[in-house]
């Protein structure tokens, strides 16, 4: 999976990755994994995708829409959560 794309933000969406501890580097992850395996959610009224990953300890959910030379994020947000075996 390759995480050499790029990536374009917009000051409010820079702000709330920040607020929101999202790294350029977790973007990229889902958007790469997205766009080489093809699972992703297209919203047609807004032509935007909608694409998830899990990691070990999060699950990622990235908003974008493709752009010239590389992807456009329009929001982004994961949750943390563990599974735990009784």
């Amino acid at each position: 999976m390759s995480t050499d794309i790029v990536i374009k933000k917009d000051e409010r969406v820079t702000a709330l990755l920040d607020e929101r501890h999202i790294l350029d580097q977790d973007i990229k992850q889902v958007i790469a994994a997205a766009e080489d395996t093809g699972v992703k959610l297209y919203q047609p009224d807004s032509e935007r995708y909608l694409a998830k990953l899990k990691t070990d300890n999060a699950t990622f959910y990235v908003e974008y829409s493709p752009a010239p030379d590389g992807y456009q994020v329009h929001t982004a947000y994961f949750h943390k959560s563990e599974i735990i075996k009784e």
